[in-house]
């Protein structure tokens, strides 16, 4: 009978220890799984704060990209018309007074504005984990290279433009040009807004400044070449980050059910 009374202390001891282990572990796991749900939570969070404010500053690249696209092809078009009118007159020298007119708009530069500080804060950190969409991922961060890219055209674009400058400050005559520098690109490439003493002389023959023989060709080159990097903007990269924009903008609408 002690025996059998020794062995059952013994399990009920063991079953007390059992039970006491079991509900530890429960709690342990329990609150693990509370844990982990709260981790989630918190991301899932984060994640549609990250996406509410890179949904901002995309709709806002938009409107930057699109606004180089109508600049550069403004710009396009006045190297086009330097160039056709300065070949024509490569040994003359007077020029066209509109040709005064477009090489006011040969040297303007559009540099994107970049609202990089959401996509930085996401690249750079590894906060693009809280995406859980793999293709947005992908866009992501294929805009973001892409962003790089174009900056880096955007400032060798710069140097070749300073360029144009000196050239053209050699070739055009101060006292007839500084009438047209006042001229704003961004009004002249809605319409040419009328003016007397502009029109006036956009309607003469206008000398070159004195000196500047062969330097006509110096400056059609450059603008030539300038063109053709210009071209680069409208025709690719600037139309492939505004699509790429436009669908990030489109899936961060739809991952996260934003208007």
């Amino acid at each position: 009978m002690e025996v059998h009374a020794h062995t059952h202390t013994a399990r009920k001891k063991w079953t007390h220890y059992f039970w006491e282990f079991l509900m530890l572990f429960l709690a342990v796991f329990c609150g693990f799984l509370a844990e982990n749900q709260r981790e989630h939570f918190v991301e899932a969070q984060r994640a549609k704060e990250y996406a509410k404010s890179l949904l901002s500053d995309m709709k806002e690249d938009t409107v930057e990209i699109s606004g180089g696209i109508i600049q550069n092809t403004f710009m396009i078009e006045a190297f086009d018309s330097c160039v056709s009118i300065g070949l024509k007159n490569i040994d003359n020298l007077t020029v066209p007074g509109v040709f005064y007119y477009y090489s006011r708009f040969s040297t303007n530069a559009y540099a994107i504005d970049w609202n990089k500080s959401t996509l930085t804060q996401l690249v750079q950190s590894g906060n693009l984990r809280y995406f859980k969409n793999k293709e947005l991922v992908r866009k992501i961060n294929k805009y973001y290279s892409l962003q790089s890219r174009i900056g880096s055209n955007n400032d060798a674009d710069h140097l070749h433009r300073n360029r144009i400058v000196e050239i053209r400050d050699r070739l055009l005559a101060a006292r007839y040009y500084e009438v047209f520098a006042a001229l704003s690109i961004s009004i002249e490439m809605k319409g040419h807004v009328s003016d007397n003493r502009i029109d006036s002389l956009m309607a003469q023959q206008l000398p070159l400044k004195p000196g500047s023989t062969g330097v006509m060709e110096e400056y059609l080159n450059n603008l030539m070449d300038r063109k053709w990097r210009n071209k680069t903007y409208v025709d690719k990269l600037y139309p492939e980050a505004l699509k790429m924009a436009e669908e990030i903008i489109e899936m961060l609408k739809e991952d996260y059910h934003f208007k």
